[in-house]
């Protein structure tokens, strides 16, 4: 410690000054040392919306100090340690070298292998400090992101500061062959399948394009691209969707697939659309690996297993899944599919699009420019000798109808409906103009589901319930939920992939005979009820008291 060095700087580290005062004495000092006059909780609550309790206790808990970047420069010796595409992945940010050891922003300082990473990649001495993932994120952003985007310009010949302007469909074809362009897109799709995204997003704004990924139903921002560079990102993403890169006022949609540097093939689906400040893209990533599942990983309990078993071995009859978009309806009939091909049976199946191919099924996709939807698909698919049919989802009277048609005459048909729960599912079909008494004779069973995001077991705590929730839920007092803190496995987040809940009605006689015209959804699920269905939001609880999630997950997925 030199003779001039000052006493250690308060544990929130905001300027340069305090920074290079930190550095000297981080060896020896000990930040948390509540003489020196280090600020409160408050204090740090006080300074922003992502300044939370639970990055106060966790840099309390390891002893490091916070950071707030904002007016922070990081030193280009520092930064330059670091490969732009290393710094995204470890979420860290080099701040200062001096006398044998770099000041490292990050958001979680107890990551081993973070700090086994940097120990590699630097000569220096890493002195760990914990920021919010926000800060992190736009001192990328600033510093990363910005630098390698002006390099990227120059070799495109772009103004890097120029405003975006509407490029022809020949320089839009020069833009998407360019190397650095390529090597963009690809290292964003290779990126977010690495980080188990479901869909990227790419929004264009007034300062730049943010790319978000979405992760566990939890949309997570990843960088800032240049806006400038946003046409060329964007002519390359639809070369690989086969759109027309000449048009930008109108929607498109394509279809590609994209192979990973391991060999692996993911299936894209991108959708363009026009917004203010450029077009806006979504990819969506298909992965047979991880979307594509079977009955036993549904999470179904042996007696819902057995009644599920018990529906694929009827020869004719209805089965639905129901529930908002994005609830793993598709998931449910696509692990019946695989169940149902390992009989001798012809399986036919009309979606809108196909998502994944089975091998061993005739799948179809819905052409409307052709005039063939789920109801004359459906029509043509009776002539064609199916056991069953599988239709991605029932929309309006005609294929209500035609699907009960189907459910009589000898076939078993599987489908979606977007409805709450499995009671309004009956009320549902008979507002579309189904006959009750050929619902009555056709509907075997419904699922209501929705997708649970799992507590992260690697940053489980005790979750602070609102006492408004317990109530609502039914739950005690002094019983003890958990919820993750966020962390390094988790993207932070405090959950880690998703599982099905869900109600299992099955239309027993009982049932039958409530379903009549002017029937009351209520009357339905009370003697569901009473049948043995469990319903979605007590099943969701009852994951919540095993401790695989929140019970604030458990609340926003309830039913009633």
């Amino acid at each position: 410690m030199s003779a001039n060095a000052k006493p250690l700087s308060p544990n929130l580290i905001a300027d340069p000054t305090a920074l290079a005062n930190w550095l000297d004495l981080a060896p020896a000092g000990d930040p948390w040392n509540r003489d020196n006059g280090f600020l409160t909780l408050d204090d740090w609550l006080a300074l922003g919306d992502d300044c939370t309790e639970a990055h106060y206790r966790q840099a309390k808990t390891l002893g490091v100090p916070l950071v707030r970047l904002e007016n922070l420069a990081p030193d280009s010796s520092a930064t330059a340690l670091i490969r732009p595409e290393v710094a995204r992945r470890l979420r860290v940010v080099p701040l200062l070298v001096r006398g044998g050891n770099v000041a490292v922003a990050m958001e979680d300082p107890g990551n081993d292998e973070t700090l086994s990473t940097l120990d590699f990649l630097s000569r220096q001495r890493v002195q760990a400090l914990l920021a919010t993932p926000r800060d992190i994120r736009n001192a990328i952003a600033r510093h990363y992101d910005q630098v390698e985007d002006r390099d990227v310009a120059r070799q495109l010949g772009v103004d890097p500061t120029g405003t975006v302007v509407e490029t022809s469909e020949q320089e839009a074809q020069r833009l998407s062959r360019e190397k650095p362009v390529v090597r963009i897109v690809h290292g964003l799709i290779a990126e977010a399948v690495a980080r188990r995204a479901s869909d990227i997003h790419l929004r264009p704004g007034e300062h730049g394009t943010d790319v978000l990924y979405r992760i566990d139903d939890e949309m997570v921002p990843v960088r800032r691209i240049m806006r400038s560079l946003h046409p060329a990102v964007t002519s390359r993403i639809k070369v690989l969707g086969s759109m027309n890169l000449a048009e930008h006022r109108k929607p498109q949609d394509g279809r590609t697939s994209f192979t990973l540097d391991d060999g692996r093939e993911i299936d894209l689906r991108i959708s363009v659309l026009p917004a203010v400040y450029g077009e806006s893209v979504v990819i969506r990533l298909l992965d047979t690996m991880e979307s594509l599942w079977d009955l036993d990983q549904l999470g179904l309990t042996p007696e819902d297993r057995r009644r599920i078993d018990d529906v694929m071995s009827r020869s004719h009859g209805m089965f639905l899944t129901t529930g908002p978009t994005g609830c793993g309806k598709s998931t449910t009939l696509y692990a019946m599919l695989l169940e149902l091909r390992k009989q001798r049976i012809n399986i036919l199946t009309i979606e809108d699009p196909v998502e994944f191919y089975i091998d061993e099924i005739q799948q179809m996709q819905v052409n409307r420019a052709a005039q063939f939807t789920f109801a004359s698909a459906m029509r043509n698919f009776l002539r064609h000798d199916p056991d069953v049919i599988m239709v991605g989802e029932i929309r309006d009277q005609e294929t209500a109808n035609i699907a009960v048609e189907s459910a009589l005459t000898g076939h078993l048909l599987l489908s979606t409906l977007h409805t709450n729960t499995a009671a309004t599912t009956v009320t549902r079909l008979l507002d579309l103009g189904v006959e009750a008494y050929l619902l009555r004779a056709s509907l075997l069973a419904v699922m209501s589901q929705r997708l649970v995001r799992l507590t992260c077991e690697h940053c489980k705590d005790v979750e602070d319930v609102d006492p408004h929730i317990r109530a609502s839920l039914g739950v005690g007092a002094n019983e003890v939920f958990h919820a993750g803190r966020g962390c390094s496995h988790c993207e932070g987040l405090g959950v880690f992939k998703r599982r099905a809940v869900y109600e299992f009605m099955v239309v027993t006689p009982r049932i039958q005979s409530l379903i009549v015209p002017g029937a009351e959804a209520d009357e339905i699920h009370a003697a569901a009820i009473e049948e043995g269905m469990v319903p979605l939001t007590q099943a969701a609880v009852n994951l919540a008291r095993q401790g695989l999630i929140s019970l604030t997950e458990a609340w926003r997925v309830r039913a009633d």
